[in-house]
């Protein structure tokens, strides 16, 4: 496989090359390797660094690669998309705990931010306190530090008490207290099931 280069960044990959010369009345033909002068990609003729000069055209390099090596790379940075866009809000809390595996591990000691996602105990649980993590702090045990993300596998999880808005219930959440299913009727809702803010389900 190749890499296309141009101005020091890559701009695709491809493992057939297609490689051109310029033709005495002016035109761009196929040609072997050897004969070449610049390649075309995705439509777009280039100039070959260190072939006869195509003044009119941008210049690339080459670059051999591993395929497997590349699918790894690619594979890691969507990973990384994924769990910054997770962090910022952008993806719900159902489909990252679907995803639980591309979020590192908690561990201490580790300078932790408010927003950062990270798995325990195959639980994800986001930092609302910014903080340097120790060996009794663990997310579990932390609550004015972390935050349970939802799990998509339980539908009404064990109500817990809010300690702050950054954990409070959102309208339409579900929950399981005192052995019955409640819905909440309330954003922010830092009541306790029974009390206020909390509709009981069938």
């Amino acid at each position: 496989m190749f890499r296309i280069i141009k101005a020091g960044a890559g701009i695709g990959l491809t493992e057939n090359l297609n490689y051109i010369k310029k033709a005495e009345n002016g035109c761009y033909i196929l040609c072997p390797e050897h004969d070449a002068s610049g390649i075309v990609f995705e439509g777009v003729a280039y100039h070959l660094l260190g072939r006869a000069a195509m003044d009119e055209l941008e210049t690339v390099s080459l670059e051999k690669t591993d395929a497997g090596t590349e699918i790894t790379k690619a594979t890691e940075a969507g990973g990384i998309v994924f769990v910054t866009l997770a962090e910022a809000g952008s993806i719900d809390p159902i489909t990252a705990a679907e995803h639980a595996d591309l979020f590192a591990e908690w561990a201490f000691p580790v300078a932790y931010t408010v927003g950062q996602i990270r798995r325990y105990q195959g639980t994800l649980y986001k930092c609302v306190q910014a903080h340097t993590s120790q060996a009794d702090w663990t997310p579990t045990a932390a609550s004015s530090l972390w935050s349970k993300t939802n799990d998509p596998a339980e539908e009404w999880p064990e109500w817990s008490q809010p300690v702050g808005a950054h954990d409070a219930y959102s309208k339409g959440a579900k929950v399981s207290h005192n052995s019955k299913h409640w819905v909440s009727t309330a954003d922010a809702n830092v009541w306790e099931p029974g009390v206020y803010g909390w509709e009981e389900s069938a």
